[in-house]
């Protein structure tokens, strides 16, 4: 079976991740935070293809 394009990154290789956690600043205040970064695909670890 040939390769095909991977549909999560386009084809790209890389994709957006998003990771949401909860901290504690000095104050004891609990704060959502949201980090964003961009990345080897995850659903075909960087190829760009599948299968």
């Amino acid at each position: 079976m040939a390769d095909q394009t991977c549909s999560s990154c386009g084809g790209s290789g890389v994709t957006e991740h998003t990771e949401h956690t909860v901290e504690t600043d000095q104050n004891g205040h609990q704060t959502p935070v949201t980090r964003t970064w961009t990345g080897p695909c995850s659903a075909c670890s960087g190829r760009g293809t599948t299968g």
